[in-house]
């Protein structure tokens, strides 16, 4: 394939990405770990982020079977968790054809193995709890039932028990303890009858993981973390700091002055207050660059800070670079990343940082760099 033209792009640092899930395993003391790299892996790139974390990690996760083929497509052959499971019979029998393991959350996808009749490699499944976050699940009362109902069938082999906390980045979260103590009341129940749990997404794994396993296989789903993000409220030392992945960076394409009065872009929402030196940068909303970022939002040009000025176009946004010296035309603009922190900019447009890792759009070139 040859390379981009294009300079604007998404520099992804896969010795940061190994180096962060080398560390994700070593705070949970080696036990296995699911490395979650759905959403074509925040927007770094499923296969190359999978290769990049293998040594570190037991599977895989991702939302839906599409997701799991395009892995498999590119040479990926660990076990995949299907997170929003199986949607037909069909989709049962692609798991057992491709390793795929799925999370089962509802009677009509247990239903869909009554029609299962001819020989089939068996699956691992995940069971998954509603403890009281209320997007997907069983709720307490009907998971044993539910496991009872898949222990009955050939083709199912591991189950894993698994729930998801609402408000895990906050360890004294009242829900939490509730989640807990449901999960906890599930757990006892039905304890002889599966092989595995998993409670502890990437805030759990940074703070404290509380669940008591019961000398069962305790799993880690390792998301936002891998990609360099702490979600949850703990305090890291500088050693075991997360490293960024992924720098989002743009070249100068434009410089012009312009005199006190004179306004910036559509709407003219920036005034100059004085004599400015604007720059134009190749980058835009169409690129995943937030529409709603404010005036005065950083970024990085020959290691000192810019500020965005005027509304954000689909294709280009203007920094005040008054004060910076020596910009030249091809300048790298670095929108986050090593420099400056992506949070900094999520908390700028309000959002967080999965969704701006997410919506990095395909027309910006993914580089990969060691």
């Amino acid at each position: 394939m040859s390379q981009p033209h294009r300079q604007t792009r998404a520099r992804i640092l896969l010795t940061n990405l190994r180096d962060n899930a080398k560390q994700l395993k070593s705070y949970i003391d080696q036990q296995p770990m699911l490395g979650v790299i759905k959403a074509d892996g925040y927007g770094h790139g499923a296969t190359e982020v999978a290769h990049a974390i293998a040594d570190y990690v037991e599977k895989y996760a991702v939302a839906f079977i599409d997701e799991a083929i395009a892995l498999r497509d590119s040479g990926i052959d660990k076990p995949i968790v299907i997170l929003q499971g199986v949607y037909s019979t069909e989709d049962w029998l692609l798991c057992a054809e491709q390793q795929f393991e799925p999370v089962i959350h509802n009677a009509q996808q247990i239903e869909f193995l009554s029609e299962i009749t001819s020989e089939a490699n068996r699956v691992n499944v995940w069971l998954k709890q509603d403890s009281g976050m209320h997007r997907l699940g069983f709720f307490a009362d009907d998971v044993e039932g539910a496991v009872g109902q898949l222990r009955a069938h050939a083709l199912i082999n591991q189950i894993v028990l698994m729930t998801h906390f609402a408000e895990a980045d906050n360890p004294e979260s009242p829900l939490t303890a509730i989640q807990l103590e449901r999960f906890y009341a599930v757990l006892h129940a039905v304890r002889d009858k599966i092989d595995g749990v998993s409670v502890a997404n990437s805030a759990f794994m940074l703070g404290d993981d509380v669940l008591d396993a019961m000398g069962l296989t305790k799993w880690f789903r390792a998301g936002i973390a891998l990609y360099g993000q702490n979600p949850s409220q703990a305090k890291l030392s500088d050693a075991e700091l997360l490293k960024p992945t992924m720098v989002l960076e743009a070249p100068v394409i434009a410089l012009r002055t312009i005199q006190p009065g004179e306004t910036v872009g559509y709407g003219s929402r920036w005034r100059a207050q004085r004599e400015s030196r604007i720059a134009t940068v190749a980058i835009g909303y169409a690129d995943g660059y937030p529409r709603s970022l404010p005036d005065g939002t950083p970024m990085i040009i020959n290691d000192q800070v810019g500020c965005l000025v005027g509304r954000i176009s689909m294709d280009m946004i203007t920094v005040d670079v008054t004060d910076i010296e020596g910009i030249e035309l091809g300048d790298n603009v670095e929108l986050w990343g090593e420099q400056l922190p992506i949070q900094v900019i999520a908390d700028q447009a309000r959002t967080i940082t999965y969704e701006l890792f997410a919506q990095v759009t395909r027309r910006v070139p993914r580089v990969y760099a060691d």
